[in-house]
């Protein structure tokens, strides 16, 4: 079979930026152009290495890292570099070292959840560090901690596919700072699991299923007490102007804002699974 390299573009930031490596037969990622990422295109990417991995048998894609030390450091510090090694042969020569200054402070390191027992040790981490590292902005905790443990706790129940993938960190980016939580995975999209409730078997497109799906009670299993997960985020975003939620599954993404939909667009590539990012300037 012919090598299949993929160049990454040069800002690995949004779920979007992981299009190119959409492709069963990819063997090369080159990051030699990459010189700014975000935890959205981080776990966003690390979810299609996934299905990726469920594709084809074979040796693990091979890794062009960034030239950039700064930009090593930052996937270093934010956990980027051992949750890819799962996934990608990391070249001798440029194995990674303990970070000096980075921009980024993590409050759960980019890593792979599988369980409940992951999500409750990761929401420590959260906490712990919030207090540790971030007291000016501990007022956010109660909130990061329980978006956080919504999407993640969404991810065990309904992707059907044992886990997934999350970062939650504070950067301090040109614009200002911000705290970025992200989750992603490889498993079955929201339309298809709403479609187990037989009331919500009809959905005919992915931006339709997510608008639906952040609607309180709304939830593949047929509980009224469920559902709550992805209406609470919604609505936790909602109180705040500034704070940003983006879903993409499938061919469907919407982003929301406190001030309301920014916008619902359909894509050309479907994503394998979902993911998940929120924003919160600081």
């Amino acid at each position: 079979m012919a090598e299949q390299i993929r160049q990454a573009p040069v800002k690995l930031s949004a779920v979007q930026d992981v299009d190119p490596f959409i492709n069963p037969g990819l063997t090369t990622i080159d990051f030699s152009a990459t010189a700014a990422t975000r935890p959205a295109g981080m776990v966003g990417l690390l979810a299609v290495l996934e299905w990726q991995s469920r594709q084809k048998a074979g040796p693990p894609l091979a890794l062009i890292p960034p030239p950039s030390q700064a930009v090593l450091d930052c996937w270093q510090a934010s956990g980027l570099t051992d949750a890819l090694q799962e996934f990608c042969h990391w070249p001798a020569a440029a194995a990674p070292t303990v970070p000096a200054n980075v921009p980024l402070t993590p409050l759960a390191r980019c890593c792979h959840f599988r369980d409940e027992s992951d999500i409750d040790r990761l929401s420590v981490a959260i906490e712990d560090n919030f207090i540790a590292s971030l007291p000016r902005y501990a007022g956010l905790s109660a909130d990061c901690c329980g978006m956080f443990g919504e999407l993640t706790a969404n991810t065990v129940y309904h992707a059907d596919n044992g886990g997934g993938f999350a970062l939650a960190q504070y950067c301090e980016y040109a614009a200002g700072p911000a705290i970025e939580l992200a989750i992603a995975d490889s498993g079955i999209g929201v339309r298809n699991s709403l479609a187990k409730n037989p009331d919500f078997a009809g959905i005919d497109s992915d931006c339709a299923a997510i608008l639906l799906a952040i609607t309180e009670g709304v939830t593949s299993v047929g509980d009224k007490y469920r559902g709550l997960g992805l209406a609470y985020v919604a609505a936790n975003v909602r109180r705040q102007r500034d704070r940003r939620l983006t879903i993409r599954s499938g061919k469907g993404i919407i982003t929301l804002s406190g001030a309301g939909l920014i916008r619902a667009e359909n894509t050309p590539v479907a994503y394998p699974g979902t993911a998940v990012s929120v924003i919160i300037p600081l």
